[in-house]
């Protein structure tokens, strides 16, 4: 791998029906004291719509490949495609929910769920009632006025997620949204997010720890090597939707389970041998 040769350009050639596409990606950060290669060779499709979830050991470079679909990061090499042409490539609006909501203290939750709209120049009266409809779907309508510090963890989640929808994402990336949160709050957002999933269809990649996270939310699930990460599985999620906590009880869902962890325990257990 040559290091100096940066992303290249990708052939507009492109099913229309895919909103990520990834050819060859591999990062490397070159530290003072050493090298680390984050991912290699990546490749990846995700179809218009899908629920793509993604796990892997810790550290193996998960959240590196998000915030490579996302721009936030750039690939030392290989070819990244939002959507199927050079104009889709710059049009795409893509949103972020982090593990730690990334809200803003200063601002109220109705301004935190305007943010996005105000940069991308939506006019006063559709960002407010825009903000307004999003912030009743997830239940926060009567914390419309209250700044973050006076929200509860649960609370904060759902309205980093009325922040991302409410921009109408062709592209929702999350990075580990729920893995802050006590394990019942952490399945009333995980229902809440199905909602508004089901409802709308947004493109969606997802990472997570939690296998049964990975399960009950994606259409697909991805499984990620010990770094340099490589996707050394890749699961369909062959249960009906919609979904819900009942879906966690079926003999499917314990099956699929069984197999994910299989596919993954063997490179967690490397991981743990790795060198810090």
């Amino acid at each position: 791998m040559n290091l100096g040769d940066g992303p290249t350009v990708v052939d507009d050639a492109v099913h229309r029906d895919v909103a990520v596409r990834l050819d060859g990606v591999s990062k490397v950060f070159a530290g003072r004291r050493e090298v680390v290669h984050a991912l290699s060779d990546v490749d990846l499709s995700v179809p218009t719509g899908q629920f793509l979830s993604v796990v892997g050991p810790s550290g193996c470079g998960k959240s590196t490949l998000l915030r490579i679909i996302g721009g936030l990061e750039e690939a030392t090499s290989g070819s990244v495609r939002l959507g199927s042409s050079a104009a889709e490539q710059h049009q795409a609006r893509v949103a972020f929910v982090f593990q730690d909501n990334g809200l803003f203290p200063w601002l109220t939750a109705t301004q935190n769920v305007q943010f996005g709209l105000r940069m991308a120049g939506v006019g006063k009266k559709e960002r407010a009632e825009r903000a307004a409809h999003w912030l009743s779907r997830v239940g926060l309508h009567a914390f419309a006025d209250s700044y973050p510090d006076r929200l509860s963890g649960g609370m904060r989640q759902r309205l980093s997620l009325a922040r991302a929808f409410v921009t109408e994402p062709d592209i929702l990336l999350m990075d580990e949204p729920m893995g802050a949160l006590d394990a019942q709050t952490r399945s009333l957002i995980q229902e809440d997010l199905i909602q508004l999933w089901e409802q709308n269809r947004r493109t969606v990649v997802m990472v997570t720890h939690s296998i049964d996270e990975a399960l009950l939310l994606g259409d697909r699930v991805l499984v990620m090597s010990r770094r340099p990460a490589e996707i050394t599985s890749d699961i369909t999620v062959d249960l009906d939707r919609p979904r819900g906590m009942a879906t966690t009880a079926s003999p499917r869902f314990v099956e699929l389970k069984l197999s994910l962890w299989e596919s993954l325990r063997n490179e967690v257990a490397a991981s743990m041998q790795d060198p810090v």
